[in-house]
């Protein structure tokens, strides 16, 4: 990954941590804040729905006790006195009832027969024992109870809360018993007042229900005695739609903070890595060999010093590499001009003593002068050859022609080189594990002449006591190898490091030029030719080459 895309990054994760560390411990506190804000409202709706009933139980109580002290319950429990069958009819209890803004009244004898009901006037005549027993309460306030009415689908039992007063007169008492139902009127009034969906329960069996609300739910209970429940039903929807909408705010802020992080890592690691990659650029065409290269790119700080030392360091690695190369060339002339003066020497030392002893046997008339001048032209000429030799082989060194490139199978080329040692000399065999296929870019002709220079150091090297010679072929997506190797005596370490330099050689009448010509003809096609092996067990030559594309 690039240092770039890297730095990018790093603002990006930079951008983002804080919002990771701060979303859910935010969305935490505001859900429990919400949350403590839901309970509070719940407990201040129930509150008032408590308070409701209350306040209905209140206005119930009330009403009967005003009936009870009123002059037409008086009246009423005078007249019922003298004639009670005349006086309370079934029909009597629901003006009382209405006029109060009640909703369950039922007139009691001492016995507990119904002597008149407002909320079921079909109930005359017979007790009512549920209600009845109201009048056993010690306290004054409004009981809950299951008290049975009419509707369209014909008796059923609805929870009220009623009480109960006594009036007497002379020695004639009536029960007033009387209170609220908890009907569909109360659900709808306690639903409007807490916000709330409101059952009213008797049992298990919904009596009413009003108000609707949106999931999720929280429910709250008020327990009426075992006649009646009333429950709440509360929304946390608002809670959890506040949550979502605070968590999309964090999503889009994080998205925006992302993109802006991004967006400005992507310019502050350009600022950044621009210097850098122009170095690194710099530093990889001076690995190529270009060593006036020149890093032209502003920049501040350490970075900047550095693109000056590095622009110092190339133009003063140019000069000394010139300067080097230029001592090098004379040095390498100078050797060249030492060997080759050396190497013409010899064989002009013998045609000197030939020509000497010719001319002294021909001014002293010998009459051995014809032999004498056929052994010694012999010589000379076998010397003049010798020197011809030495000024082709440094001619061919000196001015070894550009290789022209074009795809070669090494494996077929290296059959063929073989194949001019058909009959190799007694006690030398020859061997050949050839990769089909393995194709490069190169001369045929130098490389021929690479070849056939291995091949033949490898026969000189086992012409004394035989042995295998070796000739691999392979090749990978990237190189092709070729190795020949001799099981010959092996070329000692000290003679590795030289033994590629022109002239230098370990054989008699060797100009040391073949090994030499055989790895520049390498480098002119990218590649390298190495050696290896232990001494006394053979030595390999390695030919790499890069594979054709």
């Amino acid at each position: 990954m690039r240092l770039r895309t890297r730095l990018a990054l790093a603002f990006a994760l930079l951008a983002l941590v804080p919002l990771a560390v701060m979303v859910p411990f935010t969305l935490t506190q505001l859900r429990a804040t919400l949350s403590r804000g839901l309970d509070a409202r719940m407990d201040g709706a129930t509150a008032s729905a408590q308070e409701a009933l209350e306040r209905a139980a209140a206005n119930a109580r009330r009403a009967v006790e005003e009936l009870v002290e009123s002059s037409a319950m008086e009246d009423l429990a005078r007249e019922a006195r003298e004639s009670p069958a005349r006086a309370i009819r079934a029909d009597t209890a629901q003006p009382l009832m209405k006029s109060r803004g009640l909703t369950v009244l039922s007139l009691f004898d001492r016995k507990g027969t119904t002597l008149s009901s407002g909320h079921l006037p079909a109930r005359r005549g017979d007790p009512d024992p549920v209600l009845f027993a109201v009048t056993r309460e010690k306290s004054s306030k409004p009981v809950p109870v299951k008290v049975s009415v009419r509707g369209d689908q014909g008796l059923r039992e609805v929870p009220a809360l009623v009480t109960a007063r006594p009036v007497d007169y002379g020695d004639s008492r009536l029960w007033v018993v009387g209170g609220v139902l908890l009907d569909q009127g109360l659900a709808a009034h306690l639903s409007r007042l807490t916000g709330a969906e409101v059952s009213l329960l008797s049992g298990d069996t919904v009596v009413a229900r009003a108000g609707s609300v949106k999931p999720p739910t929280v429910p709250r209970v008020l327990p009426l005695g075992e006649a009646a429940t009333v429950r709440l039903v509360f929304s946390r929807a608002a809670e959890r739609e506040a949550t979502v909408g605070v968590f999309r705010s964090f999503l889009l802020l994080a998205g925006l903070g992302l993109s802006f992080a991004v967006l400005l890592g992507l310019l502050m690691a350009r600022r950044i890595t621009q210097p850098v990659e122009a170095l690194t650029s710099g530093a990889r065409r001076v690995g190529e060999g270009a060593l006036d290269v020149q890093v032209q790119v502003k920049a501040t700080g350490e970075v900047g010093e550095l693109v000056k030392t590095f622009n110092h360091m190339t133009t003063e690695l140019r000069s000394t590499t010139e300067r080097l190369v230029a001592s090098e060339r004379v040095a390498a002339w100078q050797e060249v001009a030492r060997r080759l003066a050396h190497e013409i020497k010899n064989p002009l030392t013998p045609i000197r003593m030939s020509l000497e002893t010719l001319m002294a046997v021909q001014d002293a008339q010998d009459a051995r002068f014809p032999a004498l001048f056929r052994d010694s032209a012999g010589v000379i000429l076998e010397e003049v050859d010798r020197l011809r030799r030495i000024v082709d082989e440094f001619s061919r060194f000196a001015r070894l022609p550009k290789p022209q490139l074009e795809p070669v199978d090494l494996g077929e080329l290296a059959q063929s080189v073989l194949s001019l040692y058909a009959t190799p000399p007694p006690g030398i065999r020859i061997h050949s594990e050839v990769q089909s296929g393995v194709v490069a870019k190169a001369d045929r002709d130098q490389l021929t002449q690479v070849l056939v220079n291995l091949v033949k150091n490898a026969e000189e090297a086992m012409a004394k006591g035989g042995g295998d010679l070796r000739v691999r072929v392979r090749g990978d997506e990237r190189e092709a190898v070729v190795e020949v190797q001799d099981s010959g005596p092996g070329i000692p370490p000290e003679h590795r490091a030289r033994i590629f330099e022109p002239y230098f050689t370990t054989k008699d009448g060797g100009t040391g030029l073949g090994l030499a010509i055989a790895a520049r003809i390498l480098q002119e096609h990218g590649g390298k030719l190495d050696v290896s092996g232990e001494p006394g067990q053979g030595a390999c030559f390695t030919l790499s080459l890069p594979r054709e594309q």
